[in-house]
């Protein structure tokens, strides 16, 4: 069933021979999301020929109407409502934690996002890229665990026809038009200035790098020439590293988190008020957090000490995955290129303070930090935080700018 077109990717070249580890993954991707099906699949599913899977099918496949902006017609939509499941598992797996359609028909009855989870693409005009979901554990330990800094190849793989897509011409402001056509430089870069083992302490690497795009938000031009002299000029200055101030990072990070909490659950909530009630309200709840996350960074700043590759690869992979890719917003709003640059500068030191923040939570429970520990931190952030990017972008207007 399954016809792909095949195209040359970037993407980290441990990727390249990526392969699903299925009934051993300790952490199922079957389970605890909705996942879309494609209209293909979908159809196919109606009349599977096995009255088995045709009735777990049945109870799993929902179809709904969404409208969008602009639509002058709802639009049919499927997707395996995993969440309905009484464990939020696929009930489609059997005791060994195997998928009962693939093992009757093959790989090809996977639907689009079954059969390419945990990849990701995105294209820009011609170029197409790849990673991965880090809430996947085999990748987590793949792109997190090497010591050696991260490899970028290039080869060819079969395409997710659902993928990101953005077509540069339909940018209507002509510097984000040129910073977006030269993305991949931008990105190469910055992934140069957090890989520099020269520069011993990391959180100096994150100034250099923020510092890096807000200097080139100062500019009128971004082509390859300004981009790259930019650059030079930035890796030649002198980056102060300011004291850690634990009460603005605990602030930064109820600022983000505030919005998580509108979906919990009402005794989840209820409990987060009590707490506060109790430390005094919020300025007390903050000196609480903050004392506590002291705590935590005293526990695992003599492991990252000796293991910074860690954090190192992590902020890479978010880098190559994530930055410069509101693809939407590019196409739809008109966003200057300075501001473009600015929030994406807000949006890598959210990430990593917000990383710092679980890894002390983290540390501070565990009365220790292992590379097991950080791997399963990363697990969560990645199944918690990532996919919410409004929220990321509330707490990026906030005013954290360079």
């Amino acid at each position: 069933m399954n016809q792909y077109d095949r195209r040359m990717v970037k993407a980290p070249k441990w990727m390249e021979s990526f392969s699903c580890v299925a009934e051993q993954c300790t952490e199922s991707c079957c389970q605890q999301w909705n996942i879309d099906v494609d209209p293909v699949h979908a159809e196919a599913y109606t009349h599977l020929g096995d009255p088995d899977l045709q009735s777990i099918m049945d109870h799993l496949l929902h179809r709904f109407h969404i409208r969008r902006s602009g639509m002058r017609k709802p639009e049919l939509q499927y997707r395996f409502l995993l969440l309905n499941q009484p464990d939020k598992r696929c009930p489609l797996l059997d005791e060994q934690g195997k998928c009962r359609l693939q093992k009757k028909y093959g790989a090809d009855i996977l639907c689009d996002t079954c059969y390419f989870h945990p990849r990701t693409f995105w294209q820009i005009n011609d170029q197409t890229g790849m990673s991965a979901c880090l809430s996947c554990p085999e990748c987590a330990r793949l792109a997190l665990l090497h010591e050696e800094p991260t490899v970028f190849s290039e080869f060819e793989t079969e395409i997710d026809p659902n993928a990101e897509w953005l077509e540069t011409s339909l940018i209507s402001d002509p510097d984000t038009r040129m910073l977006m056509q030269n993305r991949e430089l931008l990105i190469g870069l910055l992934i140069e200035i957090l890989q520099n083992r020269d520069e011993n302490n990391f959180f100096k690497r994150m100034n250099r790098a923020e510092s890096f795009l807000c200097a080139l938000a100062e500019k009128n031009h971004f082509d390859p020439q300004t981009i790259r002299d930019v650059y030079e000029s930035v890796i030649q200055l002198s980056v102060p590293v300011p004291a850690e101030d634990p009460y603005r990072i605990m602030k930064l990070y109820l600022d983000i988190i505030d919005p998580v909490n509108e979906g919990l659950e009402k005794a989840a909530q209820s409990a987060m008020e009590t707490t506060r009630l109790l430390a005094g309200g919020r300025n007390g709840f903050l000196n609480l957090l903050s004392k506590n996350y002291e705590a935590g960074c005293r526990i695992m700043e003599p492991f990252f000490s000796d293991k910074k590759y860690l954090i190192e690869n992590f902020m890479v992979h978010y880098v190559f995955s994530d930055s410069f890719k509101q693809f939407y917003r590019c196409q739809n709003e008109a966003i200057s290129a300075a501001d473009f640059l600015h929030h994406e500068a807000s949006l890598l030191k959210v990430w990593y303070l917000l990383l710092r923040v679980l890894l002390a939570q983290k540390a501070l429970t565990e009365k220790k930090m292992t590379e097991e520990i950080f791997v399963k931190t990363v697990i969560h952030a990645d199944k918690t935080f990532w996919h919410y990017p409004d929220w990321f972008s509330r707490c990026a207007a906030l005013g954290i700018r360079c």
